[in-house]
């Protein structure tokens, strides 16, 4: 007889033996004997590593949980489970060593689940009179695992899988579009924020016997992530002739608190929370082709893990998020000695970073997410607005250690780029520009240099990027391009779809909304008597705003000119499409779009009422 194999991690195998009316059924046999099913089950990292063998086995607790149906296309009136909770477990060194099992992974003959209705655990082959397989599995991970009572601090509860609630149902068993009414799954797992985050979870994966006839001889490929989210968080700076003190910045752990140990901090407001204890809901909404058998188009959401979180009480929230304090400040400023040589600081008094690729990271200095400065947090699919509020030092780069004390720059992450989902990491950089919203003067005067601007990058999976550009302003202006990885290439490129959002509710529209093109060039020829090689100026918000004002153009004391231009093509929207969504879902949003051809510095200007507000959009090819 063939096996059926288990693959965990990349590919790990285990097997069993089947019952006689399985076998007996004419169309299960193949070739004359039955086929066996085969699974194999990735765990893919947030850092787009795949784990194999031992390695994905210590990720999942050395032990995953199936249950698997089969049926003629209504999953929630399947048969009797084929694997019903069926428990899979890694013994190292053990392959071969019986006919389940290949590579170290053991079904048959083992302890059953306690949600099992099975006595105990065989080997299942294709039944090719049923049209569909479908599979869930989780893994308890490095969690303690429980599944009776009330978990302690240490433990996660978990529930029976129940297919006939998992697209999401209220009491009564009727499906819910709208989260919010779910009251049931296919099944939760309940615990603290710490130890649900070692628990891992898989989509469905479903099998077509007619569909994708080699379904059915195939591996049934099961991919584990994680149950949590990783983010982390960053500052750099723009600020022309200073630089910021890494040691100075201190951020607020709420509208008014200052921590002076110079953590990092995020903090929510009103009812936005980040979840810490409770329970999570998994469920599959929208079930069916995965790929696209026959020519169909697929819907990207098919068979999809989504997750509900019910805080278990007030206990289970919080309203501010530490992320460690800022640790990889390299950047040391030039000065100039008495003979006008260049010097360079000794390395005691570092500062951020200034572009976007060398930001300075706050670390939480844990041993599994050092190397890239990311903190574990539990997934929150609804979103919440993110604020940040910081105090910090600019020191002048002239040699002359003028410094200027900024206090209080705010910045709003908003909630439709927080969505954190599970298995996603997420950065939020802030880019410290001369236009902070921060006070010179705590007790007295207006807010200025100018807004900060806030660089948003947002995940990096296998799944999908997303990276967001927000300035640090009221109101606050986020720019967003699919695949553009800001971090990297600072800011975004040719032919990308670029959108810009206004946070404060405001719908867009062409009278409220423009955009222009922005240049510096000299008027003078290098050959040409007072010819400067630099500006005097720079292109940047503060600097665009005073040349609209002057009619468009504006010439410096170096005769550089800047010259703004209205440009053609933004777009009000209402939704960042599908196809531009990190996951193919499309998103709600009050904001406009343009797409640029060619290369260059853009300039997206809000009008409210007499208010004019600035961002600029900086596009390489």
């Amino acid at each position: 007889m063939k096996k059926l194999f288990f693959l965990a991690a990349a590919i790990t195998v285990m097997a069993s033996c089947t019952s006689d009316n399985l076998v007996d059924s004419p169309n299960t046999l193949q070739n004359g004997e039955p086929r066996a099913i085969v699974f194999g089950s990735t765990y893919s990292g947030l850092t787009r590593a795949d784990h194999t063998g031992a390695d994905a086995a210590a990720l999942l607790g050395n032990n995953f949980v199936v249950m698997g149906m089969k049926s003629d296309g209504t999953i929630a009136a399947a048969d009797a489970p084929v694997f019903d909770h069926y428990n899979v477990n890694w013994v190292d060194n053990t392959a071969n060593t019986t006919t389940s099992n290949t590579s170290d992974w053991e079904y048959v003959a083992q302890t059953t689940h306690a949600h099992t209705g099975a006595a105990a655990q065989s080997i299942k082959y294709w039944d090719y009179a049923k049209s569909q397989y479908d599979f869930i599995a989780y893994s308890k991970g490095t969690a303690t695992a429980v599944y009776t009572g009330t978990p302690s601090a240490t433990q996660v509860l978990f529930s029976a899988i129940t297919p006939a609630t998992m697209k999401g149902t209220n009491d009564a068993g009727e499906v819910q579009t709208d989260v919010a009414n779910i009251t049931k799954g296919a099944y939760t797992v309940k615990g603290k924020a710490s130890e649900l985050a070692k628990v891992y979870i898989a989509d469905l994966v479903t099998a077509y016997r007619d569909e994708t006839p080699t379904d059915y001889q195939n591996v049934v490929n099961i991919k584990f992530r994680s149950l949590s989210a990783k983010v982390r968080v960053a500052l750099y700076e723009t600020v022309p002739g200073y630089s910021v003190q890494a040691g100075s910045v201190k951020f607020y752990t709420n509208a008014s608190t200052v921590d002076d140990t110079g953590e990092a901090h995020l903090y929510t407001t009103g009812s936005d929370v980040f979840n810490e204890e409770g329970t999570y809901t998994v469920y599959y909404p929208t079930t069916g082709y995965a790929s696209s058998p026959n020519g169909t188009s697929p819907n990207t959401d098919y068979n999809k893990a989504h997750i509900k979180f019910t805080p278990e009480s007030t206990s289970g929230t919080a309203t501010v998020k530490g992320f460690g304090a800022l640790s990889n400040a390299t950047y040391v400023i030039e000065e100039v000695d008495e003979n006008g040589d260049k010097t360079t600081e000794n390395g005691d008094n570092l500062y951020i970073g200034r572009s976007s690729n060398t930001a300075t990271y706050a670390d939480p200095n844990t041993s599994d997410n050092t190397d890239h400065y990311y903190t574990i947090v539990i997934p929150n699919e609804t979103g919440a607005v993110l604020n940040l509020k910081v105090n910090y030092t600019l020191v002048s780069t002239d040699g002359s250690g003028e410094t200027i004390n900024v206090t209080g720059a705010t910045a709003q992450v908003p909630s439709v780029y927080a969505t954190w989902k599970s298995g996603y990491a997420y950065t939020y950089i802030f880019k410290i520009s001369q236009n902070t919203n921060g006070l010179t003067n705590p007790s007295a005067g207006p807010a200025g240099l100018y807004p900060i601007t806030f660089d948003a990058t947002v995940v990096e999976t296998e799944d999908g990027v997303q990276e967001t550009i927000t300035t640090v302003a009221t109101p606050s202006i986020t720019t967003y391009a699919k695949g553009v990885v800001v971090t990297a290439n600072d800011e975004y490129t040719t032919g990308s779809n670029i959108y810009a959002v206004v946070e404060n509710g405001t719908t867009l529209t062409t009278t409220n909304a423009k955009l222009y093109t922005v240049t510096l060039a000299n008027t003078l020829e290098n050959s040409d008597p007072g010819y400067v090689d630099h500006a005097a100026q720079d292109i940047n918000e503060s600097s665009v705003a005073n040349a609209l004002a002057e009619g468009g153009t504006v010439t410096d004391a170096n005769k550089w000119r800047m010259t703004v231009t209205a440009a053609a093509g933004l777009t009000p929207v209402t939704e960042i499409a599908a196809a531009d969504s990190p996951n193919g879902n499309a998103i709600t949003v009050n904001g406009a779009k343009f797409t640029p051809a060619a290369a260059g510095t853009y300039v997206f200007e809000y009008i409210n009422g007499t208010d004019k507000y600035y961002k600029i959009i900086k596009v390489i090819d």
